[in-house]
């Protein structure tokens, strides 16, 4: 077997840290290349390149992840190769869904038991994802979060810039729409749409929630102040709500029409429009699990 690994220095791989990895996984291929990622596009780019290979091993956080799984679906179904994580980010949520070690040698040990796992994609407009697409609060709290408090605390950290944001959150008017059909009109403070269990390393808590059963988890509320804020301590943050002003459902695409543009956050990538159309691609990689 051939593997490629993507590499990125900045979430922390330190040389030791690559060292292991490798020491940990080189019996299992034939072939062994390593690329390292030194600018944003890096990580797309070899993704791209890589349909000759039979694993690709990612050492990097979320952001890292999230270029790597636009750059593989690119390629013909058939071309794309599995995917090993080694979690070195701050949050690391999608390697926290698929339950994996985040100590690093660790990790490399999921890779040599090579036991895959399908994994559904969420298509958002031209982009891919595999955590969550969020409007509102959700992206207002991710987007304005410090760096230094992100690295030091962590889930707090995002519950920290949540409450901030309360100063500033305003209700929006989105209309949810699944072909002809109208789902949802009204005004929400905050809209997710998911296929991960985590958000900001915090379990979304959706009992429904599944990386392969061709479903997007919608949840959006109208709850905002300190509602919004009582119900998130209730829940340790988490999303399946029981309150009335919390719906959840789920759907296999869905489209968005907001009154104004807003920013919408899709695993950390930040852009600003009115619509969305977000679909799920069925088990459109592989990834190597516990």
């Amino acid at each position: 077997m051939r593997a490629l690994i993507i590499s990125n220095p900045k979430s922390g791989t330190s040389e030791t840290m690559l060292g292991e990895v490798i020491g940990t996984i080189e019996s299992l291929y034939e072939e062994l290349i390593i690329k390292k990622t030194q600018e944003i596009g890096d990580a797309l780019r070899f993704a791209k390149e890589s349909g000759t290979f039979d694993h690709m091993i990612v050492i990097g956080g979320d952001g890292t992840l999230n270029e790597v799984v636009n750059g593989l679906m690119t390629l013909e179904r058939e071309d794309r190769p599995t995917v090993g994580i080694i979690p070195a980010g701050t949050c690391n949520d999608f390697a926290r869904a698929l339950e994996l070690p985040i100590q690093p040698t660790q990790a490399a040990s999921v890779i040599k038991s090579n036991h895959e796992q399908h994994v559904d994609v969420i298509q958002v407009d031209e982009m891919y994802a595999l955590n969550f697409v969020g409007v509102g609060l959700i992206a207002d709290t991710s987007r304005q979060i410090d760096p230094d408090e992100k690295e030091a605390l962590g889930s707090i950290g995002y519950f920290l810039a949540t409450i901030r944001q309360f100063r500033e959150a305003d209700p929006f008017e989105i209309r949810l729409r699944r072909g002809d059909e109208l789902l949802y009109e009204g005004d929400v403070s905050f809209l997710y749409v998911g296929n991960g269990s985590y958000l900001g390393t915090v379990p979304t808590k959706l009992e429904t929630q599944s990386f392969s059963d061709g479903l997007l988890e919608v949840v959006h509320s109208s709850s905002i102040g300190f509602p919004m804020i009582r119900q998130l301590l209730a829940q340790q943050l988490g999303l399946d709500q029981k309150s009335t002003e919390w719906n959840h459902f789920q759907a296999p695409h869905v489209e968005v029409e907001l009154n104004e543009p807003q920013i919408i956050d899709v695993d950390g990538e930040h852009f600003e429009t009115d619509h969305l159309t977000i679909r799920i691609r069925e088990q459109a990689l592989m990834f190597l699990t516990p």
